[in-house]
């Protein structure tokens, strides 16, 4: 078709528009506005030239829509999943910015619910490294608290807030002063916890670090950082050591250590995890980043210094068991069976039960799976279309289990090991935290094992996790 032929219609005194196929576009002549919409297939994208709330032209949206769902992101409204139930309802979910989190950690246990057979051989071949010179790869996980997102927008403007603040829609949370970050803390749930004590400290501690985080950020950044805080103020020295308890987990750093050295020099203190955008984009933090100062603290790794023992008969009877096993269970797993018979989400229901035998305890894993569903969320009927599936691959199902238990049981004797070295770190959850006597327990949050697969977790759920889910928060 050539322009000439285009046929633009009047719909009012200032109102044009022409159509072409699926394809209309839209102009005011008196606000200059102007919008195109199109349709390929279920997608629908439009675009517009209006103002952004940041004063930013332009908006783009895309929706699709199919049977009775209906999947929509706009530039300015965020993301929206709606889908039409049996009883006429409609279930909305949204989020005005996400971020858009990078590959998970997994529990070495966890491997198999997500890679099948080959994910259970990853996980003990990991574990065997480390006796090997695998524990070079092996970091101390740091257990910080509050997540904190600092860094220079693209004006170049400071923003500091929190994990929860910076994904608030519009950005109305990224503050860019110390007394708009206290007000925002405060003033959340419409200001329901703002005469609460410990609201009023944390909004003030968070105020306190402002100036400090702003000064370290050089001014020719872009981007932010996240990452967990480990402490506001320079920790108090207790006997011969720096000790700090950002969450749960008590450290203590030797003062004499290159570590405390460092520590000696700064006031605040935190773990960088990860660099993002501006839509929560995530990267990994440049390996060349540098603070200017030395007020702000980011804590390098602190590495494994010794390797762990570990039983190769441990290793080798559970080898035996994942290929006795191997095909019944991915079987049992498979994507696509799992999908075509709407119980894609079997995995995650798996790592939810494990999770809560924490509270329960971890022995016999497994045996009280049956029992455990029908107190799920899942709905009656999937309940019962998991418990005839688990039925039908019983050997599978049992043998996996076993798996789970056999690796978390060679998981926690490594940490064990790995606790227990003469380090410039140690940590451990007991009085100095929030977490009740009953759950103390030495060693902190664990470590994490850098491997070209998927970084894997070694955390000691019977002691970290349990201490953590123990909190009423």
């Amino acid at each position: 078709m050539r322009y000439s032929e285009i046929k633009i219609v009047e719909y009012g005194p200032h109102d044009r528009y022409a159509k072409v196929g699926d394809t209309t576009v839209r102009a005011n002549t008196r606000t200059g506005k102007q919008s195109v919409n199109t349709k390929v297939g279920n997608l629908e994208l439009d675009a517009d030239n209006t103002l952004n709330k940041d004063g930013s032209q332009g908006r783009m949206s895309a929706t699709y829509k199919k049977d009775k769902l209906k999947l929509k992101h706009d530039t300015r409204k965020g993301t929206s999943a709606s889908y039409k139930m049996p009883d006429g309802s409609t279930a909305k979910v949204s989020e005005s910015v996400q971020l858009n989190e990078g590959a998970r950690i997994d529990h070495a246990e966890d491997i198999i619910f997500w890679e099948g057979s080959k994910g259970a051989i990853r996980a003990l071949e990991s574990l065997k490294q480390m006796e090997q010179g695998g524990h070079t790869n092996v970091t101390v996980k740091w257990d910080g608290s509050p997540a904190l997102v600092f860094g220079r927008n693209e004006a170049g403007e400071f923003i500091l807030t929190d994990k929860s603040g910076f994904v608030k829609k519009g950005g109305v949370e990224r503050a860019t002063s110390a007394d708009d970050l206290a007000n925002n803390l405060l003033n959340r749930s419409g200001g329901a916890n703002k005469e609460d004590p410990k609201r009023i400290a944390f909004a003030n501690n968070m105020k306190d670090i402002f100036d400090e985080y702003q000064k370290a950020t050089p001014k020719d950044f872009r981007g932010y950082l996240m990452g967990d805080l480990l402490y506001y103020n320079t920790p108090e020295v207790i006997d011969g050591k720096y000790t700090f308890t950002p969450n749960i987990v008590t450290y203590r750093v030797d003062v004499n250590s290159d570590l405390g050295k460092r520590i000696s020099q700064s006031k605040t203190g935190i773990v960088v995890h990860r660099l993002l955008d501006e839509q929560g984009n995530q990267s990994p933090v440049p390996q060349d980043l540098k603070m200017q100062g030395l007020e702000v603290m980011i804590f390098p790794s602190v590495t494994v210094s010794k390797p762990a023992q570990i039983e190769d008969e441990d290793i080798n009877q559970l080898k035996a068991v994942v290929a006795g096993n191997a095909q019944a269970i991915d079987n049992m797993l498979d994507v696509n069976t799992l999908t075509q018979m709407q119980m894609k989400n079997l995995p995650t229901i798996f790592y939810t039960y494990l999770n809560s035998k924490v509270d329960t305890g971890l022995d016999n894993l497994g045996a009280d799976f049956l029992q455990w569903i029908k107190t799920s969320k899942e709905s009656g009927k999937k309940q019962q279309k998991i418990a005839e599936y688990v039925g039908q691959y019983k050997q599978a199902f049992d043998a996996m289990w076993k798996i789970v238990t056999g690796i978390m049981t060679i998981k926690n004797k490594i940490i064990d090991q790995f606790d227990s070295h003469d380090a410039d770190v140690t940590a451990e959850i007991g009085s100095h935290g929030p977490v009740s006597q009953d759950a103390h327990t030495s060693g902190g949050e664990g470590y994490v094992l850098a491997h070209p697969g998927g970084d894997i977790k070694l955390v000691p759920r019977a002691g970290f996790t349990k201490a953590n889910r123990s909190i009423q928060r």
